[in-house]
């Protein structure tokens, strides 16, 4: 049986409203959001979509507004069985910032959320990892990351298909985020996408602003934070969505289970 996932960092909840031009156009079964406003009227103008809310969990607070990650998921071939969140370490400059902006937001961990779901067609057990990984701080506070997530992946029935996605913000060092994924049999079905992010900055503090027009003038076309990975299922094929709600790309790929 074919199933589809699309991920796709929100921006704030600024793309939710192209979520049903993205959905008419792309039909996944599965969608993980990160950077989403995790309150009751953001979840039912997605359920209104004609998904089901699996889960979600909080990451942080911006705005005065609560973000996270949130997994829909289509209800005529998924049955919803049980989630657990996943608490990450905190780098030396997302404890800065919070330090910086404490009067202003309050804290709140940054998380990832695992939900299983079972396959109706092939009562078929599956499990997805909603990730968004620290913006602050270098890959080896993301790589710390990684292995929280991986670590409870080898926990889990080493037969059970499984698929990591979400906004990495790992824009550089490919071939240690490739070969850590490679020791757990993961492997990566959004490789021939090359850049999922151009840089929509109206949300940005002056210094982010700043880093990011650097990074966006000299790695325009190599700035990929957007990753899928996969193991115990075929993947069938992934695309870079071309619609411009968000700083990022929706991502949307195709899996077989077998």
């Amino acid at each position: 049986m074919d199933f589809s996932l699309l991920t796709y960092n929100t921006l704030f909840s600024d793309a939710v409203v192209g979520l049903k031009k993205i959905c008419d156009s792309q039909h996944p079964d599965i969608i993980c959001l990160q950077e989403v406003d995790t309150t009751d009227h953001t979840f039912k103008k997605i359920e209104q979509l004609g998904y089901e809310l699996a889960d979600y969990s909080n990451a942080f607070i911006k705005f005065g507004h609560i973000y996270g990650v949130a997994t829909f998921y289509n209800a005529e071939k998924f049955t919803f069985h049980e989630s657990k969140i996943i608490f990450l370490q905190r780098g030396a400059m997302e404890i800065l910032a919070y330090l910086l902006r404490i009067f202003k937001t309050g804290n709140k961990p940054r998380t990832v959320l695992k939900t299983e779901f079972i396959c109706k067609k092939l009562q078929k057990k599956i499990v997805i990892y909603n990730i968004h990984l620290s913006a602050y701080g270098t890959n080896s506070i993301r790589l710390k990351q990684i292995h929280t997530t991986l670590d409870d992946v080898k926990l889990a029935d080493s037969a059970v298909p499984t698929i990591l996605t979400g906004d990495f913000n790992y824009p550089y060092g490919r071939k240690k985020l490739e070969s850590l994924m490679g020791e757990y049999d993961m492997k990566e079905a959004t490789n021939t996408i090359f850049f999922t992010t151009e840089g929509a900055l109206m949300h940005y503090t002056f210094m982010e602003k700043f880093l990011a027009k650097i990074l966006f003038k000299f790695f325009h076309h190599r700035l990929k934070l957007d990753y899928i990975f996969y193991k115990n299922c075929v993947s069938l094929f992934a695309k870079k969505v071309d619609v411009q709600y968000s700083d990022h790309y929706p991502v949307f790929a195709v899996f077989k289970l077998i």
